[in-house]
Formats: structure tokens, C-alpha cells, sequence
């Protein structure tokens, strides 16, 4: 083995052996320059610190498995990059979930919207509907809360088709004459599920 080209031979050594002051002169060593390296990624001096601090703290942790003969140098900055690459993906998970709760959060947020619109509209519905003459609301209320067509309408009344075309016109017109003084919001509503 080349002392030269491993000159951290005897700081591992020994701190494989739980040397606190091996310890020390590595950090001393490496803290800066994985520091600049880290913050280089990272761009945050905060993150840069703390992830320095989990990189020592896991050589520490694991210092029984380092091996002598190694370039400590390569092998700290290799751990480094992989700390990196983990901050990265932590993050990337994190954003995943926020961006998830938060499609999830606006998504309930707009369906319960809608929906508090939705009742709204139908109980001012039901109150312009009650002012028709009955006959006009019978057939409205055949033909929209039934769903029965024109013709079928008019057998079970024993009406004409026109009559019934008629009635169901002039209730649409009445409705629309009371809703105009509501927002688009509910127009838009009463059109979707009231037309």
C-alpha cells in the first residue's frame, strides 16, 4: 500500500478503534470541502451543514467497517454524493405527497363547493317552481323530475303534445325571468342539471 496515496491510513486506523481525536482530525479535514460540495447541490447553506453532520455521524457509526486501506478521501465524498442523492429523493417523495394532498385537499374543497351550489340551487328551484300555476307544474314536474317525454306526457294527462310543449316552455321562460338575478355560477348550475 502507498502512504502517499493513503494519507488518512493512520486516522482510520485508529478510529476504527474509536478514537475520538482521529475523528476529530477527520472532520477537521473533510468538513469544509463537503461542505462547499454539498452546499454546490444543495444550494442551502442549512442543508449543506446538516447533511455534513449525518455524514460524519454515520462514519462515526459504522467506523468499525472502514477499511485501512482505502482512499478515505474518495470513499468520504462517495458517501457524501449518496446522502445527496437521498436528500433528493426524500424531497422528490415529499413534494409527491404534498402536491397529492393538496390535488386530493382542492378537489374535496371544489366537490363540496359544488356541491353546497348544487343544493342551493335546487331548493330556490323547487321555491320558483311552486309559484307555477299546477297544471304548468305538474308537467314541468313530469317532464324534468320524471324524465317522461313530451307524448308520454301528454297520454297520461290526456292533453296535446302541443299543450304540453306550451307548458313546459313557459316555465322554462318563467324560471330563467328568476334566475337571471343570480351569479353565473348557479346559471351555469341551473343549466347543467335544471335545463
Amino acid at each position: 500500500m502507498n502512504q502517499k496515496k493513503n494519507a488518512d491510513y493512520e486516522l482510520v486506523k485508529s478510529l476504527k478503534k474509536g478514537d475520538l481525536f482521529a475523528f476529530d482530525k477527520l472532520y477537521s479535514k473533510y468538513s469544509k470541502k463537503l461542505y462547499y460540495f454539498a452546499k454546490g447541490y444543495l444550494g442551502s447553506k442549512e442543508d449543506a451543514e446538516g447533511l455534513v453532520q449525518q455524514v460524519f455521524l454515520l462514519i462515526w457509526s459504522k467506523r468499525k467497517e472502514l477499511k485501512e486501506d482505502f482512499s478515505f478521501n474518495a470513499f468520504i465524498f462517495t458517501v457524501t454524493y449518496n446522502a445527496i442523492r437521498k436528500y433528493f429523493r426524500k424531497k422528490a417523495r415529499q413534494k409527491k405527497y404534498i402536491d397529492k394532498f393538496l390535488e386530493d385537499y382542492d378537489g374535496q374543497y371544489n366537490k363540496t363547493v359544488a356541491d353546497i351550489e348544487y343544493h342551493n340551487l335546487q331548493e330556490l328551484a323547487k321555491i320558483e317552481v311552486e309559484k307555477l300555476s299546477e297544471k304548468r307544474k305538474l308537467i314541468f314536474e313530469l317532464s324534468r323530475n320524471e324524465g317522461l317525454s313530451n307524448v308520454e306526457i301528454s297520454k297520461r294527462l290526456d292533453i296535446s303534445k302541443k299543450t304540453v310543449e306550451n307548458q313546459i316552455h313557459s316555465a322554462l321562460k318563467f324560471l330563467r325571468e328568476q334566475f337571471e338575478k343570480e351569479t353565473l355560477l348557479t346559471l351555469l348550475l341551473y343549466w347543467l342539471f335544471i335545463f
